[in-house]
């Protein structure tokens, strides 16, 4: 948590030398990533700067809760990448003409999918240990047999019933989050 805010606080002060260290840690990481799922060198650099543009544009927006800086911020290299994957494979030529997204719109589509995301993780984090526990099998696609054996579960209708309640429990947090109206104006 310390580090996270140090980075947080570098890039908003514009700290060099601080920032010079985010570089030095965590550019190998991303570059990695990135040249070993159909990117290039400046896809990197792109990515990379994108990256530290929305932290920097969040954090200015509203206090950023980060428990590991390397984590999020690699999750944020990681959805832009796909996000930039997607929309390469999705650009086709039709009459003769290219369907063009500029970067800007782009990252300001990215930037709203990236909140939405940080706002199902916040409400995710405050469920019951079980209700986690139940449905992060779930999302990861156990199906409900798997999951009554491996937390233990008396009958698959209890585990129906507990997936029921802990998503329904986390739609509504999430929906009583006044942010939760903003992101999906």
């Amino acid at each position: 948590m310390i580090q996270s805010n140090r980075f947080l606080n570098a890039l908003l002060e514009g700290n060099s030398e601080q920032i010079q260290e985010i570089y030095s840690l965590y550019y190998p990481k991303v570059r990695h990533f990135i040249l070993n799922n159909k990117g290039q060198e400046t896809d990197v650099d792109d990515i990379f700067h994108d990256a530290l543009l929305y932290l920097l544009a969040t954090a200015k927006e509203r206090t950023l809760k980060i428990e590991s800086f390397e984590a999020y911020f690699f999750t944020i290299c990681k959805n832009l990448w796909r996000r930039a994957l997607k929309i390469k494979k999705n650009r086709v030529i039709k009459d003769d003409t290219y369907h063009y997204v500029d970067k800007q719109t782009d990252l300001g589509m990215f930037i709203i999918e990236q909140q939405r995301f940080d706002l199902y993780t916040e409400k995710y984090q405050e469920l019951s240990q079980n209700c986690k526990d139940v449905l992060s099998t779930y999302f990861n696609g156990m199906s409900y047999q798997e999951i009554l054996e491996q937390l233990e579960y008396s009958t698959i209708n209890t585990v129906r019933q507990r997936v029921f309640k802990c998503r329904e429990k986390l739609i509504q947090l999430i929906k009583s989050d006044s942010r939760f109206k903003k992101y999906n104006s």
